[in-house]
């Protein structure tokens, strides 16, 4: 009852016809604020995250190339196939560097459908990627500390996909880079 009165008084009361504010607000006290309520009530990553409709992401029957030009235009270093909502692979510059190696320079061609390179896309475990796969109420802390420790080791983590399940077999719901955490 006192917090509703206390809360009415500060809200419907011109404090300023007396000549002076009856609260004072300063950047400490608006830190310790926030402080408190990211405690009780931590962010989680989908409040910060690239949402699912705002990720390039094609399919395994979309063009290679295609895909690459928009990719150089956009300057994506990763871009996730997607078929049925659910990640089937990921493909990436290294990626485009290594199958063009392979093909002796040729291969890209305007027809090359990223299922037809399914070997070069597939998911590979954690250790040894440069994307990860997260569930969605992860806080915004704990994401941090991930990519904070992934610079120890042998690959940093360059992006986390978030979904539904938090693995690989789960359903997009976004991703996150250490851009969007910051």
């Amino acid at each position: 009852r006192f917090c509703r009165l206390l809360r009415n008084l500060l809200s419907h009361y011109d404090w300023s016809k007396a000549g002076n504010d009856m609260v004072i607000v300063t950047d400490q006290a608006v830190r310790q604020v926030n402080n408190l309520y990211y405690s009780l009530n931590p962010m989680t990553l989908m409040r910060v995250a690239i949402r699912a409709g705002q990720i390039f992401a094609p399919s395994p029957e979309d063009s290679v190339l295609a895909a690459v030009k928009v990719m150089q235009r956009n300057d994506y270093t990763y871009i996730p196939i997607v078929d049925n909502h659910q990640i089937v692979g990921v493909f990436s510059t290294k990626t485009l560097m290594r199958l063009v190696a392979e093909n002796n320079g040729s291969g890209l061609s305007e027809s090359l459908k990223f299922k037809e390179i399914a070997d070069y896309t597939q998911l590979v475990d954690e250790a040894n990627a440069h994307y990860g796969f997260i569930n969605p109420n992860t806080t915004v802390e704990d994401v941090s500390l991930k990519f904070q420790r992934s610079k120890t080791r042998k690959v940093r983590l360059d992006m986390l996909f978030i979904t539904d399940n938090g693995r690989p077999d789960g359903v997009l719901q976004g991703m996150v880079t250490p851009v969007e955490i910051l």
